[in-house]
């Protein structure tokens, strides 16, 4: 009894009663698993930190080399590099196959299914004086094979199918989107380069300015508020020129992510010049309207998988009605030391109906018909979609082609008027005002005209992309 006492009295110790407590609590709590408040960041455990960088480094994209025998690279190499690297395009055509696995599956009904099992079995038996054991073996196969179902299986088989044609449309139009984005950060990189250019160009005019408004101010022919107004301009055009090549880099690393493959200054391009070949279509808008409803492959998906809803409808309904299933089982039992066997066989056809099953089939059926009707407003939704934006991209693309040439006079007439403002300027006819507004109207003219030309390549591509004719100027194609 002391030793009981004893024991219990330790039991009772509140130091370790309080350890007994919070081992229980922290075993039945959730706080040690997330932040410990509520606008703390969550730290992980450290053999999580410790697999999340070994998974990220397994499927990092570090393996892409450059071709240093191309030094820079033109619009189809692009395009060939963006096909091998971009993971979204890859992504859908593991869709693609996932659909086809699953079309696979769906034709399966249509051949029997067999199962085959053993057992085996012993026994043993006693008597008085008699003792008997026996081994039996049951090899045994089963065929069931349903070969009516009121057209069911075959519907559901042609929905499966109309969900692959669906995702290999979706594959088609990831592709077109893929060259469509391609081009745009292909011209959009091209466009920032010809900004720095013309960057290069307004702080060269700028100094030429300061030089003069230098010169005349030390020979005392100019105010001092002049001189420092050119220094202040000069400043201006620095400041533009290394906003302008930070927007370079920027349109760079989006060119990067297009390709699929990680940033460097590895990634040069050719100039685009196309601009110049670029003329009306002759086509009218109506007619471009009309081809993108039958050529644009994310309508065509959709015509899919209205189909497919369709014949999953029938597949619910047919599930109201009974099915005609034949099989058959067979077994062969032997016993371990004896030649007997015996061969047993069985032979039937099933009639199966539910007739009753809590109203789950009528609520398959009410889901898939409200998912067909669904499926058919998404579609008419899409061809309003796609004909407003064929109708916008294309009276874009015509107002492009006119901006350009305006844009083009405008820096031709400005540059005329800098140049022979800076001639009067120099011979005291005209102002240093006047000079500084003849330069400002000439960079605002050179920048004009170069996002004039990247405007003109842009709805060239919006057009083709929102008709669904996008060109994929590829070397491999």
């Amino acid at each position: 009894m002391v030793v009981i006492e004893r024991f219990f009295r330790k039991l009772c110790n509140p130091f370790l009663v309080s350890v007994s407590v919070g081992l229980l609590v922290g075993c039945g709590t959730i706080d040690s698993r997330i932040s410990k408040k509520d606008d703390v960041f969550w730290d992980p455990p450290a053999k999580e930190s410790q697999a999340k960088q070994r998974q990220l480094q397994k499927y990092s994209n570090t393996n892409f080399i450059p071709d240093l025998s191309v030094p820079i690279l033109d619009l189809p190499m692009l395009l060939d590099i963006a096909f091998e690297n971009n993971p979204s395009t890859k992504k859908s055509w593991q869709a693609a196959r996932i659909a086809a696995a699953q079309s696979g599956k769906a034709t399966s009904i249509f051949f029997p299914k067999v199962t085959m099992s053993g057992m085996a079995e012993k026994s043993e038996t006693n008597t008085p004086g008699l003792k008997n054991s026996a081994t039996a073996f049951y090899p045994a196969i089963e065929i069931q094979y349903s070969i009516f179902q009121f057209g069911g299986h075959t519907r559901y088989a042609d929905a499966t199918r109309q969900l692959l044609y669906a995702a290999n449309y979706q594959y088609n139009r990831a592709l077109q989107t893929l060259a469509y984005e391609v081009q745009r950060c292909y011209f959009a990189l091209s466009s920032a380069e010809e900004i720095v250019e013309a960057s290069q160009r307004n702080l060269d005019d700028a100094f030429v300015a300061y030089d003069a408004a230098f010169i005349k101010n030390q020979a005392g022919l100019s105010n001092i508020q002049d001189f420092l107004q050119a220094k202040a301009n000069r400043s201006r055009a620095e400041f533009d020129l290394e906003n302008a090549q930070a927007r370079v880099e920027l349109a760079r690393a989006n060119l990067a992510t297009a390709i699929g493959v990680p940033v460097s200054k590895t990634i040069r391009i050719v100039q685009s010049n196309d601009e110049d070949d670029i003329n009306d279509l002759g086509i009218d808008v109506q007619d471009l309207i009309a081809r993108a409803m039958q050529t644009r492959q994310d309508l065509l998906a959709q015509c899919s998988i209205i189909t497919a809803k369709k014949d999953m409808a029938w597949t619910n309904s047919s599930k109201l009605l009974p099915e005609l299933v034949i099989g058959g089982i067979g077994n062969r039992k032997w016993f371990r030391g004896e030649n007997e066997h015996f061969n047993n066989f069985n032979i039937y056809a099933s009639l199966r109906w539910t007739i009753f099953d809590g109203f789950n089939n009528m609520y398959d059926i009410i889901e898939a018909r409200a998912a067909l009707k669904s499926a058919e407003q998404e579609l008419k939704r899409m061809q309003l979609s796609i004909a407003s934006d064929v109708w916008a991209k294309y009276y874009a693309f015509k107002s492009a082609i006119k901006q350009l040439s305006a844009a083009r006079n405008h820096e031709q007439f400005a540059q005329e008027s800098f140049d022979s403002i800076m001639i009067a300027y120099k011979e005291g006819l005209s102002s240093f005002g006047d000079l500084m507004a003849a330069q400002t109207q000439l960079a605002s003219a050179r920048k004009e005209t170069v996002m004039s030309k990247n405007n003109l390549a842009v709805t060239v591509v919006d057009l083709a992309y929102a008709v669904g004719i996008v060109n994929f100027e590829s070397k491999n194609n």
